[in-house]
């Protein structure tokens, strides 16, 4: 359930740019009960620049098609009427979302990342777990921060102090907007997918992607959330939030997969990643992809009870380039593992465990944040893990 938006954001997002007339048009064709193809060939066919950037999209590897695509009739036959309106929508979206970004204070281009790391990510997950319209969810992914550019707009000079403040502060960006603005960017990105009619599912995934509580599994909207705090965590852009939340309630989607296999959906999108940022002209000279490490520098193990921080710890352990292994009270630390580079455990370690570890050199790193926490400064605790683990990498080596 979206919060209420206050009335100068209505206001506010009554003064954006409205969409394109043709996709303006597409949404209201994808409303109706029964698309007529013909109608939707004729509405893309309009709009000779949205025509020649979709059959550029159409034709690469984003897609995977077995054949050139060369009109928009073929580009339906083969990806199917509701991706090639999704297809339409992003790329108009991103249009304006350039161009909104002209007043971004940080680096835009990181935040293209983010949003375009998030939609990737979505999207693999929806079709790995089979929940979800996975060029839906593509879409939300690209739209979820719009909300922060829509505050850009109205506040300016304070929005973006704001978000400077947010990179050093002690809490989230959304709660510190919630506090100056009495309004978060998820609410003000819902307003403005109102405001362009946008499908609801896109709306609430929008919406909902700072929820208290995350949303409905299997849905669009739990898969931006998800895909929201993996990219943080991975370190992949950056949204103006340093800072993740601690999942509370049901399995997240992407523990509903094997790591391994979460691990390859991570190398696979980091090569389409620079080739999409360039194809949805997003930056108009994208940077070299962002590498994360292929071999393993060592071993960290994981004395942990709660099964969200394992998971958080994992996977920035292994964007970091170290493996993480959960031990319990039965394993034995032995000398000959050279590759062991520290333990992190939370209060349920034994006294005689943390001997164990500390006899034969292996540092071991309290947990650096409390067991009620919700959020996590990720550059803080990326800081910790690096002090701890850089001297055991060096002697290792």
């Amino acid at each position: 359930m979206a919060a209420p938006i206050p009335d100068y954001i209505l206001e506010s997002v009554r003064s954006l740019p409205p969409l394109p007339a043709a996709v303006e048009r597409l949404l209201a064709l994808s409303r109706e009960p029964e698309v007529d193809f013909r109608k939707v060939i004729q509405v893309i066919e309009s709009d000779p620049a949205l025509t020649a950037r979709m059959l550029r999209a159409a034709n690469s590897a984003f897609y995977g098609v077995s054949r050139r695509v060369q009109t928009v009739q073929q580009a339906i036959v083969l990806l199917g009427h509701e991706a090639v309106i999704n297809l339409a929508l992003g790329i108009s979206v991103l249009n304006l979302k350039r161009n909104l970004l002209k007043q971004w204070p940080g680096d835009p281009s990181a935040f293209w990342r983010h949003s375009i790391t998030v939609a990737l990510l979505a999207r693999e997950l929806a079709r790995a777990l089979h929940c979800a319209n996975s060029e839906e969810a593509f879409v939300a992914g690209l739209l979820h921060d719009i909300g922060k550019l829509v505050l850009l707009t109205h506040h300016g000079v304070v929005y973006a102090q704001a978000l400077l403040a947010a990179r050093q502060g002690p809490e989230p960006l959304h709660v510190l907007e919630r506090e100056l603005f009495e309004v978060d960017h998820a609410v003000a990105g819902y307003a403005l997918c109102l405001h362009w009619h946008l499908p609801d599912t896109l709306a609430q995934a929008v919406a909902e992607h700072h929820a208290e509580q995350p949303p409905a599994t299997r849905t669009t909207a739990e898969l931006v959330y998800e895909a929201n705090e993996l990219a943080k965590r991975l370190g992949l852009g950056e949204s103006g939030n340093a800072f993740t939340t601690l999942r509370t309630g049901p399995m997240p989607p992407h523990r509903r997969l094997p790591f391994d296999r979460f691990v390859d959906q991570v190398h696979q999108l980091l090569e389409e990643l620079a080739h999409i940022e360039s194809l949805l002209e997003g930056v108009t000279q994208p940077e070299a992809p962002p590498s994360l490490p292929v071999r393993m520098r060592g071993i960290v193990h994981l004395h942990l009870r709660d099964p969200h921080v394992i998971d958080l710890f994992r996977i920035v352990l292994w964007s970091m380039g170290y493996e993480a292994i959960v031990v319990g009270e039965t394993e034995v630390v032995t000398p000959h593992a050279s590759r062991l580079l520290g333990l992190v455990a939370d209060a349920s370690l034994p006294a005689t465990r943390r001997v164990v570890y500390l006899q034969q050199g292996i540092p071991v790193l309290d947990v650096p944040f409390p067991p009620s926490a919700i959020y996590v400064d990720l550059p803080a605790l990326r800081r910790r893990l690096t002090q701890m683990l850089m001297q055991q990498t060096v002697a290792a080596a």
